[in-house]
């Protein structure tokens, strides 16, 4: 019976079967293949075997080639694709093209020759370049079995300049000093890389190297180029802790700060190493890489993989991975990292929204590094600033380590009684003793731009976007209304028009331009901004001298100021309003994080609200986050929230409203059929976005083991409408791209 592999590409769709050719071992699964694709050939992935019949042979291509001996990727690797694309209703396609990061998008050396007995314009006896055909006739050719076809990897390569003669009778002599001197050097370092190179370290002309390469002593030759080094980091300390934590198939540590939870892991990484396995530590930003990688470096030998890593590094890394004892820190991409055996999965900052990939397969990381611990048979570890209410959750209380909490300086100023906005007074009379005292300050807005509005102090009238339901961000610079949606921008129009009147001007919500300006008035420092509109260069203040910084929450994920003394949440209320029910726990995890902007110093923290009396805050300034967080795991079990439910965001789009209303109404009929919890549906927070109408609903399963069955409308929903669909969604106003 002819044998099938199920071959999965890089590509929004799900795994293709190809016939294994009689001559070619069957690959394994995690194997890299080449196979052929709209009149060319890519690499793709084995994910399963399967015995077909002979009938249905006849309809498949062949594989042309299996590039490794050994998988590429685990089992476990496999079936952790699988796992991810079923959770996130994605194809296993988008999985692979978001979390493989390297090994199958290599240039490849394919070639073709005639079959024997073939009469071609090619040769039976010599392969040639497939590119010396056309793609038609290649796949005319493919088809009708009338070439062979190979394929091979191209490694990079250099050309050098190699010794292939010994000094001999013919080199002897006055005239052949010189020769005879840059041979004899070139033998004892093996190659140089030019001719011009040889000359100068021999201290010889460049006309007795070309002499020699005349002679036939030296000749050019192509070998493998050395890949470049993989980034190291400068030791740092990790304080002394006491405590330990009691592992179990699933830990948890929350309290301290950084460096206080990763010390008390660094036990349990030791004995890892010692039992020959490997470890995976994930982390949701650089920053928090370079930090983590500083740490550890101390103690053990590290690698790291992000975005920053280059083909040629990410290639250096997959060998070195092969080695046993090894700790990886990397973001999402090291998820499918060759790791064998893997003895531990570490989740840094569990909790951070930045582990939620927003493209692909929209997927949660922690819920990825969950299943990979699972199928590895190995246990997890969550690390957090305040223990989500996932993490009381899924963790015993008896493996769950809470630290005691830094002391921070917190000072809460109310703008209901404020005289200045949005500057308050007591906020203005702080900074005044940063300017006396040299230091640093970072002011937090809400947003980017001027304000989050423009608008008629006499009608309340707002400018809104004519292509989507979103109001026009008022920027100061060029003086322009902006939405940050679809990128639409316009002049502010001269009177209003709704009531003609000219009391237009921009409203309150004051973005980074608005503070900024408004700080120029009250300071006489360099003022900086850093937001995704302006990210000014802040290298004088990472030297220390003294400035302030307004920003959006990216600046958090920079190097930490080294002269800081206030940090400032300009308004606290737009954070406790943000459309996600873990708005609360978000802002409070905030408040206890911004310590690290500063951790060898305790910074003023002054916080701005209309609201000083929100029960978050005085958990907070109280010291009784474990009572904040009991009263938000209760209330997620009272409205079925995560994690005592699956959730999805279901969006419906189409050109005309009508559309979208009617077909998400039937997807929503179809989808109580299944007997889902449907909320909704209901017009998007921003209905009309770039020229399309969105409605969206969402759904809530309990039985959490049915929740592929239930979402099968939505899975196999063929209609007029575009739907998106967003597992364990972050933000319920975002529009699915």
């Amino acid at each position: 019976m002819p044998i099938a592999v199920q071959v999965l590409l890089p590509l929004p769709l799900p795994a293709f079967s190809y016939l294994v050719p009689f001559d070619i071992a069957s690959p394994a699964v995690g194997g890299r293949v080449a196979v052929p694709w709209q009149n060319g050939l890519r690499l793709g992935l084995v994910v399963g075997h399967e015995d077909i019949k002979a009938t249905k042979a006849l309809e498949l291509k062949e594989i042309i080639s299996s590039l490794d001996d050994v998988p590429f990727i685990s089992q476990s690797r496999v079936e952790l694709i699988k796992h991810i694309a079923e959770r996130t209703c994605a194809t296993q396609g988008q999985v692979l093209a978001s979390l493989l990061p390297y090994g199958l998008h290599q240039e490849l050396l394919h070639e073709v020759r005639a079959v024997e007995g073939i009469s071609l314009e090619i040769s039976a006896e010599h392969w040639i370049l497939a590119s010396q055909l056309k793609a038609s006739q290649l796949e005319l050719y493919r088809a009708q079995g009338l070439i062979r076809e190979r394929v091979s990897i191209v490694h990079p390569s250099k050309r050098v300049l190699k010794p292939i003669r010994l000094v001999d009778e013919a080199l002897k002599g006055k005239s052949q000093v010189a020769q005879q001197q840059a041979l004899k050097w070139l033998w004892d370092v093996e190659y140089v890389e030019s001719a011009a190179e040889l000359a100068r370290q021999a201290e010889v002309s460049e006309s007795a190297v070309r002499g020699l390469v005349k002679k036939g002593y030296i000749v050019y030759e192509d070998i493998p180029a050395p890949l470049p080094a993989l980034p190291s980091f400068t030791p740092q300390s990790l304080p002394e802790v006491k405590q330990s934590l009691i592992m179990g198939s699933k830990s948890a540590i929350s309290g301290g700060n950084r460096a206080q939870r990763l010390a008390v892991l660094l036990p349990y990484l030791k004995e890892q190493l010692r039992l020959g396995r490997q470890v995976l530590i994930l982390v949701p930003e650089h920053i928090h890489l370079l930090e983590t990688a500083s740490y550890l470096q101390k103690h053990f030998p590290v690698l790291t993989l992000s975005g920053d890593l280059n083909p040629l590094q990410r290639q250096r890394l997959w060998q070195e991975l092969q080695t046993e004892g090894v700790i990886l820190i990397g973001t999402y991409l090291a998820l499918l990292a060759p790791l064998e055996p893997l003895g531990l999965v570490v989740v840094l900052e569990a909790a951070s929204s930045s582990y939620k990939l927003q493209s692909g397969p929209r997927l949660a990381i922690p819920e990825a590094a969950r299943q990979l611990a699972e199928l590895s048979g190995c246990p997890l570890v969550m690390t957090e600033s305040l223990a989500s209410a996932e993490m009381h959750y899924q963790v015993p209380s008896e493996h769950h380590l809470v630290l005691s909490t830094p002391a921070q300086r917190l000072h809460l100023v109310d703008l209901e009684t404020a005289s200045s906005y949005p500057l308050s007074s007591e906020l203005i009379r702080v900074l005044k003793q940063v300017q006396e005292r040299s230091r640093q300050a970072i002011l937090l807005a809400p947003r980017r731009g001027f304000s989050s509005a423009y608008g008629c102090s006499s009608c309340h009238h707002i400018v809104m976007c004519p292509n989507c339901d979103l109001s026009l961000r008022f920027h100061q610079q060029g003086v322009t209304l902006r939405c940050h949606q679809c990128g639409y921008i316009s002049k502010p129009p001269d009177f209003c028009p709704n009531c003609s009147a000219l009391t237009l001007g921009p409203t309150r919500g004051a973005g980074t331009q608005w503070i900024a300006s408004e700080l120029k008035k009250h300071s006489q420092l360099p003022i900086y901004r850093f937001d995704a509109d302006q990210r000014d260069d802040l290298k004088n203040l990472f030297e220390g001298e003294a400035g302030l910084v307004v920003a959006t929450t990216a600046i958090l994920r920079q190097t930490p100021l080294p002269n800081l003394s206030l940090v400032v949440i300009t308004l606290l209320d737009t954070l406790l309003t943000l459309s996600d029910f873990r708005a609360e726990e978000e802002t409070l995890r905030l408040l206890l994080q911004l310590s690290e902007l500063s951790p060898n110093k305790r910074p003023l923290i002054l916080v701005q609200t209309f609201q000083p009396q929100h029960p978050l805050l005085q958990a907070f300034l109280n010291q009784e986050l474990s009572v904040f967080s009991e009263d938000v795991l209760q209330r997620r079990k009272r409205f079925s929230y995560p994690p005592f439910s699956d959730m999805a965001k279901i969006q419906i789009s189409a050109k005309h409203e009508s559309i979208a209303a009617q077909e998400a109404q039937t997807l929503a009929e179809r989808l109580q059929r299944q007997q889902a919890d449907v909320l909704g549906p209901s017009p998007a927070p921003i209905m009309r976005l770039k020229g399309l109408y969105t409605y969206q609903l969402f759904i809530r399963v309990s039985a959490k083991q049915r929740f592929q069955e239930v979402m099968s409308p939505v899975l196999h929903y063929q209609g007029p409408a575009r739907v998106r669909v967003d597992v364990d969604p972050r933000d319920i106003g975002t529009f699915l791209e």
